[in-house]
């Protein structure tokens, strides 16, 4: 059974900042770190959910090491307490410098069957509406297909939200196994691959 949310609140904000390492990176480094702090947030105020994302070179076809936390808050006011009101993103300045922090406005976001502890993959694909693209056209077919995702076995959580600022979509599922993944062709073969870590869950949504 998934939960859908077809109208999601304005206030809620989509966000990743992807740390791109080394390839001589220990990644022992960023499994550790998530280890003995990842479940400070598991019962975050105003955190719908964060998925500790990983890619590693050589893996999944990766050519670089990377740490890439994904979040969608239920609000910007919470959101940036974490950015910028000394909880949380400063450690991730203090350690690795200032990332770029892209963000989405969220359009449709579902739940699947799977549990959050269960997840172990995602799937990220960000894509460019072409200027001769009607946007209410694109923004239903990014609805469509989000649905459609989540509906698949092993899916946790299946989510589209669009980055005004380039006008650009961003499609982000999270699962369980790689046969799961394997079924979802990376989306459509344009998708990053992930490996998760840890999700926090800590605000069930109806």
């Amino acid at each position: 059974m998934t939960t859908t949310t077809d109208r999601i609140p304005t206030s809620q904000l989509v966000l990743q900042y992807p740390i791109t390492l080394p390839t001589d990176y220990d990644m022992q480094i960023i499994r550790d770190r998530v280890r003995t702090r990842g479940s400070t947030l598991d019962n975050r105020a105003g955190l719908l959910c964060k998925a500790y994302c990983i890619r590693e070179a050589g893996v999944a076809g990766s050519p670089v090491n990377q740490y890439a936390p994904f979040y969608l808050w239920a609000d910007a006011g919470a959101a940036a307490d974490f950015l910028w009101h000394g909880t949380g993103f400063d450690g991730i300045v203090r350690d690795f410098g200032r990332p770029e922090v892209r963000t989405w406005v969220p359009e449709t976001r579902v739940l699947g069957s799977t549990p959050a502890a269960s997840v172990t993959r995602a799937v990220l694909r960000v894509a460019p509406v072409p200027i001769d693209v009607d946007l209410v056209d694109a923004v239903g077919q990014l609805a469509t297909r989000v649905k459609q995702r989540a509906s698949d076995d092993g899916v946790h959580l299946a989510l589209g939200g669009v980055d005004p600022s380039r006008w650009e979509t961003v499609e982000f599922v999270t699962l369980a196994e790689l046969d799961a993944l394997d079924a979802l062709n990376a989306l459509d073969a344009e998708g990053t691959v992930f490996t998760v870590l840890h999700v926090s869950q800590p605000t069930a949504w109806a």
